[in-house]
């Protein structure tokens, strides 16, 4: 290229800089009051079709009280792919699921049901899960991944907790089903 056409080639390029920088800087001095009072945070849910739900209101308004009995009614609903599909993307990362038990970040889940709390081997458990002398039953399964935090304070999971019921149930159905599947 000759210099007259480096000359104009650099000359559109400063003017689009120029355009762009002056644009941006007018938007923070004339725009900055009225972003203020501007607050842009919904979620719109999609509503599943079937979907398993416990915070259903009974006939009298009341929430549903979650029983070991109607977490067992709750899972004969639930959708056993919906729960391994959650399951892979969402504790994949830090779970092993398969046999022989394989510790990752966090422990095992290949036999989680049943399984003493805090008691697979080559696991470094918090103090919290160390101490709670119970089984992984439905109901406790339910309660903790509910709310790690709250059902296990000092619990060394980060997860934060599945807040979608269906999602919550579909998933105890996987890890009961995965359990079931290498028991003898």
């Amino acid at each position: 290229m000759s210099s007259e056409s480096n000359k104009l080639l650099c000359a559109i390029l400063s003017a689009f800089l120029v355009y762009l920088l002056a644009s941006f800087f007018s938007e923070l001095i004339y725009l900055a009051e009225e972003k203020k009072d501007i607050k842009l945070s919904y979620y719109i849910k999609k509503p599943e079709i079937n979907s398993v739900s416990i915070n259903d209101n009974d006939e009298k308004g009341k929430i549903i009280e979650i029983t070991e009995k109607k977490l067992t009614e709750l899972l004969e609903l639930a959708d056993l792919e919906k729960g391994k599909i959650f399951v892979n993307k969402n504790c994949g990362s830090c779970h092993d699921f398969n046999m022989p038990i394989k510790n990752k970040i966090g422990p095992s889940l290949a036999t989680v049901l049943n399984r003493k709390i805090g008691q697979i081997e080559n696991y470094k458990y918090s103090k919290t899960l160390l101490n709670i002398n119970k089984e992984w039953n439905i109901l406790n399964l339910y309660y903790f991944l509910e709310k790690p935090k709250e059902w296990a304070a000092g619990t060394k999971m980060s997860y934060r907790g599945i807040t979608d019921s269906s999602k919550l149930i579909n998933t105890i159905k996987f890890l009961k089903a995965n359990s079931l599947k290498y028991e003898d």
